[in-house]
């Protein structure tokens, strides 16, 4: 089952079609203006009900990008006013022998962007009935060549109807097809994501529970031993095994940081950003403005400690500015440095080499149905955002 995200990223391309059939409406009016010139019977209602049809196709252009106005029932209304008002300028500039009677060919193509075949064929039919309703003159005579010549046009528009909605249904049922290949890709992400979360924990609590404990006992017989006779060696043991617990903590803190799944993500950005902070000696400013639990924290979070990672290794930065918020139906998280910046082409060519790191999180954003944007150039500033719909999951 597709979800709540996949289906506003549907419903976004059928708005975005009926944003491109609504422009496309704009250049049949040139022709239709052209044709009300040519006409030597066109009078002044031509014009009319043309300017009366201009005025709504910029109206409904304008419309499509204020409200949501997709789905089969806002384009067979549209479609509705379409074949009308060329039905009338038909009749207004010749009847059967007006040139504007060839728009009846352009609309069934024009829906085709709608990717709604049913939509398609009614709109075929009706352009069929106002064709023939326009043609009848011609179709009471008594076998002359016009009759024909509508027959012969009627059959031409009948193909063009036919074409139109077999292509429509075809880019339906590939739209389908891809949603559903997306759909498994996000479950494959989300399977692998768990899998890596759970070796990871695993880890962690070995380290935990075996390392790092062996390593405190042996620190504590050091010390035993450094109080009963104190030598230089055994205080670079000590000061070594010391050192090596922090490391092992920092190891498990990043395998599986157990602030991410107690206190959530906000609380985990700014555990990491400290530590990392201190590392790469800069400052971390936070704007985290959602807190607790968050959709695609595991991966949110991930990201953001690999960017971080960047930071401290190549960017020679003072300062770094982290925000987490919400933005309609994403979450955004939002990584700025003011170190020396790169070459964004640079993910690219390590994604196709077979790299991982940032590369493999720009892959794994894309693949949950994210994006993920680079600003940054050599000698400034880089910034990272990566969106991630607010409906994705982790589990």
């Amino acid at each position: 089952m597709a979800t709540r995200w996949r289906q506003q990223q549907m419903d976004g391309v059928v708005e975005l079609t009926t944003r491109y059939a609504a422009w496309l409406r704009l250049p049949t009016m040139i022709l239709l203006v052209l044709t009300g010139i040519q006409s030597p019977v066109a009078g002044h209602w031509y014009y009319v009900v043309l300017a009366l049809y201009v005025a709504w196709a910029t109206a409904r252009l304008s419309s499509v990008y204020r409200h949501a106005l997709a789905g089969a029932h806002g384009a067979m209304s549209a479609a509705v006013v379409d074949v009308v008002a060329v039905a009338a300028l038909s009749v207004l500039s010749g009847g059967p022998d007006s040139q504007a009677r060839y728009a009846f060919y352009l609309l069934p193509m024009t829906s085709i962007l709608w990717q709604l075949p049913q939509v398609t064929a009614k709109l075929g039919g009706l352009c069929l009935v106002a064709y023939t309703a326009n043609s009848f003159d011609y179709l009471l005579g008594d076998l002359t060549p016009r009759f024909w010549q509508v027959v012969a046009d009627e059959a031409f528009l009948l193909w063009d109807v036919g074409v139109s909605v077999l292509i429509a249904d075809l880019l339906r049922r590939r739209s389908e097809r891809v949603s559903a290949l997306l759909d498994n890709r996000e479950l494959l992400l989300r399977d692998a994501l768990a899998a890596e979360g759970r070796e990871r924990a695993e880890l962690a609590e070995a380290l935990h529970d075996s390392a790092i404990q062996n390593l405190l006992a042996a620190l504590h017989d050091l010390e035993d031993v450094e109080a009963e006779a104190a030598a230089p060696a055994l205080t670079r043991a000590e000061n070594e095994v010391r050192r090596t617990v922090r490391e092992i903590r920092d190891v498990t803190f990043d395998l599986h940081p157990q602030v991410l799944q107690a206190a959530g993500l906000a609380a985990a950005l700014e555990a990491v950003g400290e530590r990392l902070a201190r590392r790469g000696g800069f400052t971390v400013h936070y704007d985290l403005r959602l807190t607790g639990r968050v959709p695609g924290e595991v991966l949110l979070y991930s990201t953001a400690r690999e960017l971080l990672n960047n930071v401290v290794k190549h960017a020679g930065a003072k300062h770094v500015w982290v925000s987490l918020a919400r933005e309609e139906n994403d979450t955004v998280l939002i990584v700025r440095d003011d170190g020396k910046g790169f070459d964004k082409e640079i993910i690219q060519q390590r994604l196709r080499a077979g790299h991982i790191g940032l590369a493999s999180h720009y892959v794994r954003v894309e693949s949950a149905g994210g994006r993920f944007s680079v600003d940054s150039a050599p000698g400034r500033s880089t910034t990272v955002e990566v969106r991630l719909p607010y409906a994705h999951v982790d589990r």
